[in-house]
């Protein structure tokens, strides 16, 4: 898995079980390999390349993700015990409402550098059936995460996830790690430590109006972002204030919290789920590491248990997840949920390349 923040290549050796119906995991080995400086320059400038740059990037880029995981083989000393690779790639175009969608990394070329049958491209099916394609990780909460009512994963794009009389619903709130990181770098961070440097800041409230009043937090979900709306409609408006760093984050971290806690009522009012006081949150993702962030969220969502996790599956989730997705698409059973992303139908979702 390569998420919207291109920090790295997260990898996961997963093992499955499936007993009545119930599932069950365990993660034998994980770790997250940092992208090369080059590789990360290209993934962030790619969305302005031609369309030759772009599909070589696709190939070379699956060359790369499985001369990685070869590595990440022989260091685990796993050759003999792997049924298939599954790969989300890196999300380049998110467009939904075109039916289009696009991750890169191509899925033969890992599968004949490893020489493993490697499934990938989650996403495209249920965007050509008219969904969003995203989020695609709920069909995980659902089967693996069974003690849980809420699912919010921090990473470059923050997006809930919640259990509902009839069924599961997620979708992207705002940004989130895309923000905080940007605005750490500019003090010399690569990232905001523990929110150590937001803490330290004050929130400026017309700032945090004026990112609260976007248009895309009126829509109504299924609905889904890409790193592109960041860059395009959030940032330029912090560009407006000039104010500390500091408190840039301090207001971002307060713009998630109170966008979090809102979309918390919102799900409970429109799925009529009665809040009680043993409802759950799972926080997983990078900014599950942000203290400051996470006591923010459960001061203003104080109707739900808001839980941090292990290290492992707040880093690894996703990965564990795509994993997951596709064991599904192996065993040809549904991996993508209409209910989610507002498809016209559930899904198989996956190409597979022996």
């Amino acid at each position: 898995m390569t998420g919207t923040s291109m920090d790295g290549l997260d990898l996961a050796y997963c093992h499955f079980r499936v007993e009545a119906g119930k599932w069950s995991h365990e993660v034998k080995a994980a770790e997250c390999v940092p992208h090369p400086k080059k590789w990360k320059l290209r993934l962030e400038n790619l969305v302005l390349q031609n369309a030759v740059t772009y599909l070589k990037t696709d190939t070379f880029f699956g060359h790369y993700i499985g001369n990685t995981v070869n590595e990440f083989i022989q260091k685990h000393d796993l050759r003999d015990d792997i049924d298939y690779i599954a790969s989300h790639g890196q999300t380049i175009f998110h467009q939904p409402e075109k039916l289009l969608t696009s991750q890169i990394g191509d899925g033969a070329a890992i599968s004949a550098v490893t020489g493993i049958p490697t499934v990938c491209n989650f996403r495209t099916v249920d965007v050509a059936l008219g969904g969003q394609g995203a989020p695609i990780s709920p069909i995980g909460d659902l089967h693996l995460y069974t003690d849980y009512d809420f699912f919010l994963n921090l990473g470059g794009i923050v997006n809930v996830a919640a259990r509902t009389p009839k069924g599961m619903i997620a979708y992207d709130i705002s940004g989130c790690n895309l923000l905080l990181n940007k605005f750490a770098e500019g003090l010399g961070h690569e990232y905001d430590q523990d929110g150590i440097l937001a803490r330290s800041g004050m929130v400026d409230y017309a700032l945090l109006e004026e990112l609260n009043n976007s248009w895309y937090f009126e829509k109504e979900y299924p609905k889904s972002l890409s790193a592109g709306w960041v860059s395009k409609i959030i940032l330029p408006i912090f560009r407006k204030y000039p104010i500390p760093t500091e408190d840039k984050l301090a207001t971002v971290v307060e713009h998630i919290a109170f966008q979090v806690s809102k979309n918390v009522d919102i799900i409970c009012h429109n799925e009529n789920i009665a809040k009680t006081p043993d409802m759950k949150m799972l926080v997983t993702g990078g900014g599950a590491f942000n203290s400051f962030l996470v006591e923010r969220m459960q001061e203003r969502t104080p109707s739900l248990k808001i839980e941090v996790p292990d290290e492992v599956t707040i880093k690894f989730k996703e990965a564990i997840i795509m994993a997951f997705i596709g064991i599904l698409r192996v065993r040809g059973e549904i991996n993508c949920l209409s209910s989610v992303t507002g498809a016209n139908r559930d899904s198989i979702g996956g190409e597979l390349y022996y």
